[in-house]
């Protein structure tokens, strides 16, 4: 009996409904409703407009640093390519100073390595480079720079790699010469002041009676304070600062004539038959990264008499 009473009620209301809304009896109830719930939604709208911001913007920074990212990845891509492209660049530049110092010495066989250690203590001046015994390097075999000025010497040979002693390592002593400026040609002998007869001239002296370019001989060792010392210099002999230093060849451990360096200052010591020179080497041997080593050259290897 309760259902039934209740659907007839549902019935009734829906029916009155219909024709109080057909007869537009119930428009200001929703527009009531409307003008109590606009402030509610305005002060909700408030609301939520910075937290509809807040949320936008986590998701734009989400994609600045997804872009930043990518952009990084391009730039160091490009920048390695560049590296590479300086780097071959550099690398021709290298052979192509090595190819000219095979043409200066077409009858020497040069092996162009490159160094890919230094000796880290500071108590010695050494580097490895990625040649070894495989490659037909021995100990003892002369080095040269890329632009075929005397580096060192191979001190130990491995494999596939080999340890260079320079010329600046306190171990290095190479045998040296300085050639000095060829000498002047004695004038003929003038008439005294008593004599009637003038003075004849000198005669000029043939360029065969000229005196030949002397060289004083001593050894260049290294020095960690001052690069290279050549000692046992004569102490009479007319040595400059800026005086090329090369190899003598004595001993048979370097090839003659190699370019080692200058004089950079001289020292003389007093009751002492020698003096002491400071050589600045020619290379740069603290930013070496090519080498070529003289392997068509085999060093004597002398022993006392």
């Amino acid at each position: 009996m309760r259902v039934i009473w209740w659907l007839l009620t549902v019935v009734a209301v829906s029916t009155i409904s219909i024709v109080l809304s057909e007869q537009r009896t119930l428009d200001p109830v929703p527009n009531i409703s409307l003008t109590l719930a606009s402030p509610l939604e305005g002060g909700i709208r408030d609301i939520a407009n910075p937290l509809n911001d807040l949320f936008n913007g986590v998701i734009d920074r989400g994609d600045l640093v997804r872009e930043n990212q990518e952009l990084k990845e391009t730039i160091a891509l490009l920048e390695a390519q560049i590296a590479e492209q300086q780097d071959a660049q550099k690398r021709v530049l290298e052979l192509e100073a090595a190819l000219g110092v095979k043409q200066s010495r077409p009858d020497d066989q040069l092996l162009a390595a490159n160094v890919i250690a230094e000796e880290p203590s500071g108590l010695k001046r050494a580097i490895a480079i990625d040649r070894g015994l495989s490659d037909g390097i021995d100990e003892g075999m002369v080095v040269l720079s890329k632009s075929g000025v005397l580096v060192g010497t191979v001190s130990r040979a491995y494999q596939d790699f080999a340890w260079i002693r320079l010329i600046t390592d306190p171990d290095s002593a190479v045998n040296a010469q300085v050639n000095l400026a060829p000498g002047q040609p004695q004038s003929a002998p003038t008439a005294s002041a008593g004599s009637a007869t003038p003075a004849a001239s000198p005669a000029p002296t043939p360029a065969s009676e000229a005196s030949p370019p002397s060289s004083v001989r001593g050894v260049a060792e290294g020095d960690l304070r001052r690069d290279i010392v050549l000692d046992l210099l004569p102490s009479d002999s007319e040595i400059t600062e800026g005086t090329l230093v090369l190899t003598s060849g004595l001993g048979g451990n370097y090839p003659r004539g190699l370019l080692l360096g200058s004089v950079k200052a001289l020292e003389q010591r007093p009751q002492s038959p020698f003096t002491r020179a400071t050589v600045q080497p020619a290379a740069e041997l603290s930013g070496l990264d090519t080498v070529l080593v003289l392997i068509s050259f085999t060093p004597a290897r002398l022993t006392a008499p």
